[in-house]
């Protein structure tokens, strides 16, 4: 066996003057956020035997039970494969059912069961409580400061990605009435 040699530290690396350095870009730190924020709420939520990904479906569904395939999927904002998928889960956990449109066979519906529904009050509170803890350093006023910069980098990102899903845009126009912004 060869001796063990000492490697040389790397040196520092080459950065690009246009390359932001991730400690300060806002897109890293927005998405360590997310995922962070969604790791606590899935640790919170599986105590219930609920992930996040799937209490996203089921709070569209505790808003409106009954919606299609389509809808639930669109309102989600994610694809139709990753609903088929999460549905079939809150199937097989006895949270939902499925069934098809008489009108039109291709056409799924979503419906909470009575498990599903209940789970709304368990799960509710639990959420509430992370998004509570998450700004419980935050005064009322620096509370409405950040979710009014939420809406303005959202406003300014739809105008540049132009595929904006219309109930997300929907609940970014209702986020900018609560504190003020109004109509884009």
């Amino acid at each position: 066996m060869a001796p063990l040699r000492a490697l040389a530290r790397p040196a520092e690396p080459h950065v690009d003057g246009g390359l932001v350095p991730l400690e300060r870009s806002l897109g890293y730190h927005v998405r360590q956020l997310a995922e962070t924020w969604q790791d606590v709420m899935d640790r919170r939520a599986d105590a219930h035997g609920v992930t996040v990904t799937q209490w996203r479906y089921l709070r569209e569904l505790w808003e409106e039970d009954g919606l299609s395939m389509g809808e639930l999927t669109q309102r989600v904002g994610r694809q139709g494969p990753t609903t088929v998928v999460a549905v079939r889960l809150l199937e097989r956990a006895g949270l939902v059912t499925v069934a098809k449109s008489d009108a039109d066979r291709r056409k799924s519906f979503v419906h909470l069961t009575r498990r599903g529904q209940r789970l709304a009050s368990s799960v509710a509170p639990l959420i509430r409580e992370v998004n509570e803890e998450a700004v419980a350093d935050l005064t009322e006023s620096e509370i409405r400061t950040f979710k009014r910069f939420i809406v303005l980098i959202q406003r300014q990102l739809d105008a540049s990605a132009g595929n904006r899903n219309e109930w997300s845009a929907r609940r970014t126009r209702r986020l900018a009435e609560e504190v003020g912004l109004g109509q884009d």
